[in-house]
């Protein structure tokens, strides 16, 4: 349970979001979290991607209490932009 509430997971989750949503985004897929799609459509999508981060760090990681729930959240996205990209794959073939 300890790993759950882990700033590592967080940062590692992160990562893996980016990496997961510029996939998503590079198989023809679109943001659906309006302040990302904005940042993403102001700053390009990986400078946007990134701020997104930045702002989600700020928030979370100085509130103990809120690293475990931001980890559930960020695990179930980047899992759903991984259906997204199988899902994507899988219409290409």
């Amino acid at each position: 349970m300890k790993f759950v509430h882990s700033k590592w997971m967080f940062l590692g989750l992160q990562v893996m979001d980016v990496l997961t949503t510029l996939a998503a985004f590079h198989a023809g897929a679109f943001e659906v979290n309006p302040l990302v799609a904005r940042l993403t459509h102001e700053f390009g999508a990986v400078r946007g991607l990134i701020w997104s981060k930045v702002i989600a760090m700020l928030i979370v990681l100085p509130v103990r209490r809120l690293v475990w729930v931001a980890n559930l959240f960020y695990a179930g996205v980047v899992l759903w932009n991984i259906c997204i990209l199988l899902s994507l794959t899988v219409q290409h073939h």
